[in-house]
């Protein structure tokens, strides 16, 4: 009979928490996308989040990664449309090239937590800008001086 009874409380315990953990469950989420690179000094990381909620959801995208090789704010705000999805752009910086994994998760404007860490892979090239930029500031030095170059032999030949 007390084996039976402290069976029927711990059943009774389960089914009281199980509203408690299913009301901290929220229906907005971090939708987990491929991994990221990044080939600027300064560029917006694309965070989608999805809003499953019928009216709009103000929240608090928070990014922190796993090194130093990037800095982003502690929080950036964003409003996601009921039931659709919204990407959000949180501003970062590339300190140093290599990989890095970031920490996502969104918080309610009052400090509530809606979602737990999600993970995403970040592969930072930061020099490839300069390289690319400098690069293509050549190749128009270049073309533009053969065609100076034609230009003049074509006049002097004219005149000759």
């Amino acid at each position: 009979m007390k084996r039976l009874f402290a069976a029927l409380i711990v059943a009774f315990a389960f089914t009281a928490a199980a509203p408690a953990l299913a009301a901290d469950s929220y229906d907005i989420k971090i939708v987990n996308a491929s991994d990221i690179n990044m080939v600027a000094k300064d560029s917006r990381l694309p965070i989608i989040i999805r809003n499953d909620y019928d009216s709009e959801a103000r929240v608090l995208v928070h990014v922190i990664a796993n090194n130093s090789k990037v800095t982003a704010p502690e929080a950036t705000p964003a409003v996601v449309p009921g039931f659709s999805t919204y990407t959000a752009k949180v501003p970062v910086t590339a300190i140093s090239s290599g990989d890095v994994e970031l920490e996502v998760w969104l918080t309610s404007m009052n400090g509530v937590r809606l979602t737990e860490n999600v993970k995403l892979n970040m592969h930072i090239n930061s020099s490839l800008e300069v390289f690319l930029i400098g690069g293509l500031a050549t190749l128009v030095v270049l073309l533009g001086s053969v065609g100076v170059v034609r230009t003049l032999r074509k006049k002097s030949r004219a005149s000759a």
